[in-house]
């Protein structure tokens, strides 16, 4: 694997990018004094990494940035399928320079850590630079180079928005931008518990006000509405796919086959087998 980095004055580069094709495996990734984030191009897959000796899991799709690499830190993660990844590199200094530039800590990125996001904005950015780094010539190294200080700011708003609402509800209702925020933060994890408290955070309030400021937006609870997403996806899979009922309620975010159907019939009028095979319970 050969990564073409943008170049320019500086003796070392501080941005790469590497076009790389992961196989369904567990794989180390030695510490190096730079920070690493990947964009899955194609392939979906499930990733299970280790941080601070904890294992999280999570549903990668096309378009997602995995969990950030930083500093001097060993990566360990498995993949239960194939997946193109875009390997954005960047130098720990320049990382600490644009963050103090901008008022924050490098530290910030630290929340990056925990999860894999969505940005479609930093994605095409990415996505760009890499087409103009791999043309080779001057003005295209310049250009990915140039882009380096705003996929930094990016991660950074990225990284704090988790915390800091981008404005405060009104008249006690969530708004659009929180509430598609929170539901992207949903479906990013509906394989694995979701806490009301991190919802909360996301919105800016406490648990109990978050409450009902979400079911003042959306006519429902919030635990309402995560019965929803699992069950909405359980359907999906069991239209699209030859997964176990067993294997689609641990894939959903249910406690096991029993819970699921449970819940699934509840919702839908019927349990999971007959939704998957309508004529053979006939």
């Amino acid at each position: 694997m050969n990564p073409i980095a943008a170049q320019s004055s500086h003796p070392v580069a501080t941005i790469s990018f590497e076009d790389v094709m992961l196989p369904a495996t567990e794989l180390h990734d030695a510490p190096t004094a730079r920070y690493t984030l990947c964009l899955v191009l194609q392939g979906e897959a499930q990733l299970s990494y280790r941080v601070d000796d904890r294992w999280h899991t999570q549903w990668l799709h096309p378009g997602m940035f995995t969990p950030i690499t930083p500093p001097h830190v060993e990566a360990t993660l498995q993949l239960s399928g194939e997946q193109r990844h875009l390997m954005i590199s960047i130098g720990e200094e320049t990382v600490a320079r644009v963050a103090a530039e901008s008022g924050n800590g490098e530290h910030e990125l630290d929340t990056l850590r925990l999860r894999a996001f969505k940005d479609p904005f930093l994605g095409e950015l990415c996505r760009r630079a890499w087409a103009e780094a791999r043309r080779g010539d001057a003005l295209g190294r310049s250009f990915a180079e140039s882009i380096e200080g705003t996929l930094i700011c990016g991660l950074l708003r990225s990284a704090t928005g988790a915390r800091r609402p981008l404005s405060a509800p009104a008249r006690g209702k969530l708004s659009p931008t929180t509430l598609n925020r929170i539901h992207d933060h949903c479906l990013a994890r509906l394989h694995e518990p979701i806490a009301m408290a991190d919802l909360a955070t996301i919105a800016g309030l406490g648990p109990h006000q978050f409450g009902k400021a979400f079911k003042a937006a959306s006519a429902r609870s919030p635990q309402q509405y995560l019965i929803a997403l699992r069950t909405q996806r359980a359907q999906e899979l069991l239209r699209t796919t030859n997964l176990a009922i067993a294997d689609i309620a641990l894939q959903c975010g249910f406690f096991d086959q029993s819970h699921l159907t449970t819940t699934f019939t509840r919702c839908v009028g019927v349990s999971p087998h007959r939704y998957r095979h309508p004529m053979r319970q006939q």
